[in-house]
């Protein structure tokens, strides 16, 4: 019983760990992140091998400008 309790808990664990990294895929894209990060986040999210073995370090130059808002 306390297998089937530990892989749940380990799955579900999975679960979270994949939608942090889909929602930080998106906050990385709004901000303009080099394409190596959304490609790890994407396949992190996804559960896939990542294409890079790290994404660090990462400069400010590397990343987009992200445009100002006007402020309302």
């Amino acid at each position: 019983m306390d297998d089937d309790r530990d892989r749940a808990d380990l799955i579900a664990e999975i679960e979270r760990l994949r939608a942090v990294c889909a929602e930080a895929y998106q906050f990385a894209g709004a901000v303009g992140a080099p394409e190596r990060v959304l490609d790890n986040l994407a396949a992190a999210a996804d559960g896939q091998p990542l294409p890079h073995a790290s994404v660090l370090p990462v400069s400010a130059e590397e990343c987009e400008p992200v445009p100002s808002r006007p402020r309302s």
